[in-house]
């Protein structure tokens, strides 16, 4: 499972990464033209670029929540017992697998409505709609499977008083 779990973590940061790029250089690139050529029409560039920004805030939403890593006020916990702490973590993973599972189950009938209806981008290249709706149900379903990896290792005692007590 370790090896799994380091494999996805590799996919993740790198297809994070790639993403981020892509906007990143898409974005750049519609600046430059609009700009230095502006006869070339590049109406798709803030498509993709909102795509790919997209799935890759919410991809990597998924994986700094999932591992902890994201940015929380823990001011009250530093001052609680760590045996608390590791339950208010327990507590605090079993509420966030709840939320992951309905946004990725109500994400998922967004994305079947937008491909029954055949919903597309109003750009030249007439992208479906579904594969930006997707980003939502793939990154809650992350999200709940990293949550559930956290709540095992808190639960089995493997990670102790949570990510708090590492920090202070």
């Amino acid at each position: 499972m370790t090896r799994f779990l380091t494999i996805l973590d590799r996919v993740e940061f790198w297809l994070v990464a790639a993403l981020a790029g892509i906007a990143l250089l898409l974005a750049c690139l519609a600046m430059v033209s609009r700009y230095i050529i502006p006869d070339l029409i590049l109406d798709w560039t803030f498509e993709v670029t909102i795509f790919t920004a997209m799935w890759a805030t919410f991809l990597a939403g998924a994986r700094m929540a999932g591992t902890g890593d994201h940015v929380r006020v823990d001011t009250l916990l530093t001052y609680l017992p760590g045996s608390v702490r590791t339950w208010l973590a327990i507590l605090a993973c079993m509420l966030g697998v709840g939320v992951a599972v309905f946004l990725s189950w109500s994400g998922w009938i967004v994305v079947e409505e937008a491909y029954r209806w055949d919903e597309r981008t109003t750009s030249s290249l007439r992208l479906p709609l579904w594969i930006y709706y997707l980003s939502l149900p793939v990154s809650m379903a992350l999200l709940a499977f990293h949550l559930l990896v956290r709540l095992a290792r808190l639960y089995g005692g493997s990670v102790r008083d949570d990510d708090v007590a590492q920090n202070h």
